[in-house]
């Protein structure tokens, strides 16, 4: 089970089963772009990065 990491206004990130910490990304380095969701995990032992994935945003309109 995942558990959101929150405060009044903002989703922060998640901690998954594996002890992994999940966070969005907005960098254009790493792909984040209009329409495109950028998650990078890390382990909280030693701060490295486990992942990076991208995403297409749900209902996100591309401008042509």
């Amino acid at each position: 089970m995942t558990r959101e990491l929150r405060c009044d206004a903002k989703k922060h990130g998640e901690l998954d089963e594996e002890g992994h910490l999940e966070v969005k990304c907005s960098s254009r380095f790493c792909g984040a772009k209009p329409g495109i969701i950028v998650l990078h995990k890390f382990d909280l032992v030693t701060g490295d990065l486990v992942s990076t994935h991208q995403y297409k945003e749900i209902g996100a309109r591309h401008a042509s």
